[in-house]
């Protein structure tokens, strides 16, 4: 359960980044380095509408923020109540050979 929470979690994470780097605040964000320019005609505008498309990435950088803290919540919780198994993290002791 760890590890899959664990997976989301970068997987949110990344998509996160991903989607905050794609906006476009009032100027130009890192989507102008592709063509896509907020106050161009086309691109996003044409698709959504000049609101539609801040409103829908808006919206879905939303759920991301809330995923990304249920996921940082659950693995601390876990983290807490001792359900990770710590062994895998254990530094490995060589072992000695009994004494003959």
């Amino acid at each position: 359960m760890y590890t899959l929470v664990t997976a989301v979690h970068l997987i949110v994470s990344i998509l996160m980044i991903v989607v905050v780097l794609f906006q476009a605040e009032e100027g130009e964000g890192l989507s102008g380095a592709f063509g896509t320019s907020a106050s161009s005609s086309g691109g996003r505008g044409a698709m959504f509408g000049k609101k539609g498309a801040a409103g829908a990435v808006a919206r879905f950088t939303a759920g991301l923020v809330m995923i990304f803290m249920v996921t940082s919540f659950s693995l601390s919780l876990m983290a807490s109540k001792d359900m990770v198994d710590r062994t895998e993290y254990a530094p490995m002791v060589p072992v000695q050979a009994p004494a003959q």
